[in-house]
């Protein structure tokens, strides 16, 4: 690695940069108006907390705090950009297909509806499944921090690039498949709001179908909300949670333990299709592959460039060792 960027980096913000290449190309040609104020705050916190971890690995303090502080920058500039350019395949017009999506569960004998109404009957495992989908994300944070605190450097790397693969396989497949998941179609085909606490309101729900119906509003930071229902990215997130902390002595026991909640929850709680969720543990795994790939790239890289190194500091010492 060099002084500031190890391979694993580079990648991460190649990624980045082809997001915003996208987002600075496609964005001119819709109408959609961004208000930039209101990610002023935001990016100077990513921007510290880049610089944190860029000041940490300069001045050699502490290579796991430099790793988590600047790959957690890393990712939220990808989530933001991504989440934009998600709002820009909008502009697409591409027609919902989430008709289709049902169909297949019930294909496969899959009551949606009735499944939804059993695991939220029973007041207490509603209310875990809740905490679970909402820990989701947070869960995946703390994997992140905890990764880099411990110098497990290789599984953050997987991770992060999983993520990044993940998220932009998902979006692909959203901007030319969109769907909203299947509580938006049962309400959008005129249907109550539950008496029973769903994370996704019915308000939330219609306010998805209206951004495919109507004008798109002027993103702005903290309004910005998850689009795509299938593949869904809940259950991307708890399937490499899981595959990172794996094999670490009680952190990857309570993940599995965690996410088989985060996988439950996401029918019901996330509103989305069963097949949703298959295909969000795909994308997860073939995300996976790739990103090993790429690790295993990187770190052969790495020895072969410390390789080198140590043959010219050989080569230039090797005067001294002929001198009489």
């Amino acid at each position: 690695m060099n002084r500031f960027l190890t391979p694993a980096d580079k990648w991460r913000l190649w990624i980045v940069a082809v997001y915003m290449l996208v987002f600075s190309i496609a964005w001119p040609l819709t109408p959609i108006a961004v208000e930039w104020a209101s990610f002023f705050v935001p990016y100077v916190l990513m921007g510290a907390t880049a610089m944190t971890g860029l000041a940490y690995r300069g001045l050699k303090r502490d290579e796991g705090i430099a790793a988590a502080c600047f790959v957690m920058a890393q990712l939220l500039l990808f989530c933001n950009f991504a989440e934009l350019n998600n709002y820009l395949a909008l502009e697409l017009g591409r027609p919902p297909i989430d008709e289709f999506l049902a169909g297949i569960d019930r294909a496969a004998g899959l009551d949606w509806w009735s499944y939804v109404t059993w695991v939220k009957s029973g007041a207490v495992l509603g209310q875990v499944l809740t905490f679970a989908y909402e820990s989701s994300l947070w869960q995946l944070v703390a994997a992140i921090l905890f990764l880099g605190f411990t110098r497990r450097f290789e599984r953050l790397d997987r991770l992060s690039l999983a993520f990044m693969l993940s998220g932009s396989i998902v979006i692909a497949v959203w901007a030319m498949f969109p769907n909203y998941g299947a509580l938006a179609l049962r309400y959008a085909q005129g249907f109550p709001e539950p008496a029973f606490y769903l994370t996704v309101s019915k308000k939330e729900a219609m306010e998805l179908l209206a951004l495919y119906s109507g004008t798109v509003p002027p993103p702005r930071f903290h309004d910005i909300t998850g689009l795509i229902g299938c593949p869904s990215f809940h259950a991307v997130m708890a399937v490499l949670t899981v595959r990172a902390l794996w094999g670490i002595p009680l952190a990857g026991v309570a993940a599995l333990a965690g996410n088989i909640l985060v996988l439950l929850s996401i029918p019901a709680d996330g509103g989305h299709h069963f097949v949703d969720v298959a295909g969000g543990i795909l994308v997860a795994f073939l995300s996976a592959v790739f990103a090993n790939a790429i690790v295993r790239r990187t770190t052969v890289e790495q020895h072969l460039e410390l390789a080198s190194r140590g043959a010219l500091t050989l080569a230039r010492q090797a005067p001294r060792f002929h001198k009489v």
